[in-house]
């Protein structure tokens, strides 16, 4: 009645039952209750018109999940990103907490606004892209030109697990907002310009010419 637009999905759970999706989140969990001027189904989900859901920026700065984020927020708002990522897009952002900033240590300068700018660009994809969307063994192109590779592998029969470059690991995915989709990340993905350089091994002492390591 509001003029808006609901989307449903079905499928097929045991031989005589089936489940209902509206939206891809709210699901209907009491179906078919008659009632004199209708019917009513039971949801789990309040469900958001498209003018009242957030974008990007919203999402990382609302409650309760603002606690998470303060340094990306902060930085994106040093680098003046902020307006970028609330524009229509759409994009998929990797978004590390604040813990995962906090392992980063000295990789980088955050008073360099051209390392900032070019380590949060490295979590941005153009596009929606969901977890169901990313393939194991499979790479994309972020906005700051660089390539982030990905591994997918089933931990239970329904449930996986998606790391990126290796190290980081998607912990929270498919955060849908109006201008993209969010998947939270435990680790800060490094550009490869940015990463430090493997420690060399420490030549112990010389013999016969050559260089005995430890």
């Amino acid at each position: 009645l509001s003029g808006e637009t609901l989307s449903f999905d079905k499928f097929r759970r045991h031989f005589h039952k089936h489940i209902i999706t509206i939206n891809d989140d709210s699901q209907v969990i009491i179906k078919d209750n008659l009632v004199m001027n209708g019917v009513i189904h039971v949801i789990d989900e309040v469900l958001i018109p498209p003018a009242y859901q957030p974008d990007i920026v919203d999402f990382l700065t609302s409650e309760p999940r603002e606690q998470y984020f303060n340094i990306l927020v902060d930085l994106v708002v040093q680098v003046n990103l902020t307006g970028a990522l609330q524009s229509p897009g759409p994009f998929t952002l990797f978004a590390p907490t604040d813990a995962a900033f906090a392992q980063i240590g000295d990789f980088i300068d955050v008073n360099n606004a051209t390392q900032v700018t070019d380590v949060l660009l490295y979590h941005v994809l153009s596009g929606i892209v969901l977890a169901e969307d990313i393939d194991d063994d499979s790479t994309a192109t972020t906005l700051s030109g660089e390539t982030l590779s990905f591994d997918k592998f089933r931990r239970h029969f329904h449930k996986h697990i998606i790391t990126i470059n290796d190290d980081s690991q998607v912990i929270f995915e498919d955060n849908l907002v109006t201008n993209g989709v969010i998947h939270v990340i435990d680790e800060v993905l490094i550009p490869p310009a940015y990463e430090p350089e493997p420690e060399k091994p420490y030549c112990a002492y010389f013999y016969h010419g050559h260089c005995w390591w430890y």
